[in-house]
């Protein structure tokens, strides 16, 4: 049953009366009346100044009583049209009970998930430690709730979020985004992890939401091995834009890099270093746009041909724009990899014109090649091949954790203890043979 109540935010003369109307436990609206008195006559246990001969105190009385009166009723009446109650909404309803205009600007109650989001975005634009990337998550995010409230014609509050909606939610995403489900669950985790901020700073949540689980749906890991590098390298290409494009993706198959840093490398970044025998070795230094990271990687025997072949610099790069630069890329090198004959047939996301969405087939490898099959060719690679260490590999590739570079290969823990595995059996058939 809802009930009101009301209460001074202060001790002295002239005190704001607030106004708090209790839907439920968990649904509580304070806001100010426009009334005030002094804390000397006001009653903890009647919530009411004392009736004494002050005729304006009895007449305060009255008004805060006629005012309980008016907005239980304004709550029945609501409550049975499905009203959405907040602050805003008791607020307009002190207003409209002493025929005030309502105010030009609307206080925004963030006991709404979609207000909490938005401050919450607000936020982490103000602080330097969040990433771009992130931050643009939790604007999609933003986007597709947004959506989903206009298609319910409803605004949720935090405490309504349980494991129904995240599910209703999810399909939500899946059937009016053409998203893959791996994307949608994705988006489930950014929404619960704004949740649990909201807990964090002293909001309700549902109950649910704290051991809900997410599936991870795997992801396909497309890359090319060394024998598929060797038949791009050995492949005839004609057009430049075609042979730039296979030697700039022979180069990313050999350095580890995003397309954002691969693109961007010049002969100005190149140095030579000397070890203690004398010998030379050329590298390239530069700082991940992504991460910030500053990175040095080796140049291989392949890079440094190419690099040769075009006077010490890389070669020419695609488009006038940083856009076009990766979306012609992407065309060009699923192109060379058509010609080159990457035409196993693997499981990966290609897209359905008649769902509209992405869906995980079979197809040839060459439709599934795009720039970051650089990057995962050079960690997949290196990684299987025991004269490098991970920690060597993830010095190029820039990974933060061994779990966040294995969960990118595909690996786990397990294969890591059957290569151990594998080396103790060398190592005891080479006691045996000595």
């Amino acid at each position: 049953m809802a009930t009101s109540k009301f209460y001074l935010r202060s001790k002295g003369k002239d005190c704001a009366i607030q106004m708090q109307f209790s839907i439920s436990r968990t649904l509580k609206m304070r806001t100010s009346t426009g009334l005030i008195s002094n804390s000397n006559v006001w009653s903890d246990k009647t919530d009411l100044p004392t009736l004494g001969k002050n005729a304006s105190d009895k007449n305060l009385v009255t008004k805060l009583q006629n005012l309980s009166t008016f907005v239980l009723e304004a709550y029945n009446v609501d409550f049975a049209n499905g009203v959405n109650f907040s602050n805003d909404w008791l607020k307009s309803k002190i207003n409209k009970y002493f025929e005030r205009e309502n105010p030009t600007t609307e206080i925004e109650d963030d006991n709404y998930f979609s207000i909490y989001l938005k401050n919450n975005i607000e936020l982490r634009k103000l602080d330097s430690r969040t990433k771009k990337t992130t931050d643009q998550k939790f604007i999609q995010l933003q986007t597709k709730f947004t959506d989903f409230e206009k298609t319910k014609k409803k605004k949720y509050l935090i405490s309504e979020i349980d494991k129904k909606f995240m599910l209703v939610f999810r399909k939500h995403l899946i059937d009016k985004f053409k998203i893959m489900e791996s994307t949608a669950n994705r988006s489930l985790k950014n929404l619960k992890t704004v949740l649990l901020d909201a807990r964090d700073n002293g909001k309700t949540i549902n109950h649910q939401i704290n051991n809900f689980s997410i599936e991870t749906v795997p992801a396909t890991k497309v890359f090319l091995n060394f024998e598929e590098i060797k038949k791009i390298k050995e492949s005839t290409i004609i057009g430049n834009d075609l042979i730039h494009a296979k030697d700039w993706l022979i180069i990313g198959c050999y350095t580890g890099q995003r397309v954002s840093d691969l693109l961007r490398m010049t002969k100005e970044m190149i140095f030579t270093k000397t070890d203690s025998n004398g010998e030379s070795f050329q590298f390239i230094e530069l700082t991940q746009q992504k991460t910030g990271k500053e990175v040095t990687i080796p140049l291989h025997d392949e890079v440094l041909k190419i690099i040769n072949k075009y006077d010490g610099n890389f070669p020419p790069t695609f488009g006038k724009t940083r856009d076009s630069k990766f979306a012609l890329f992407n065309r060009y090198i699923k192109k060379v990899c058509e010609i080159s004959k990457i035409n196993d047939i693997v499981k990966g996301k290609v897209y359905d014109s008649k769902e509209k969405r992405n869906e995980i087939k079979e197809t040839d490898k060459w439709r599934l090649t795009s720039s970051h099959i650089c990057r995962r060719s050079f960690a997949t690679n290196f990684y299987g091949d025991k004269r490098f260490t991970t920690p060597q590999i993830m010095a190029i590739t820039g990974h933060g954790s061994e779990s966040v570079f294995l969960g990118y290969i595909g690996k786990s823990s397990s294969d890591h203890a059957m290569t151990t595995a594998k080396t103790f059996k060398e190592i005891e058939s080479q006691k045996i043979a000595n």
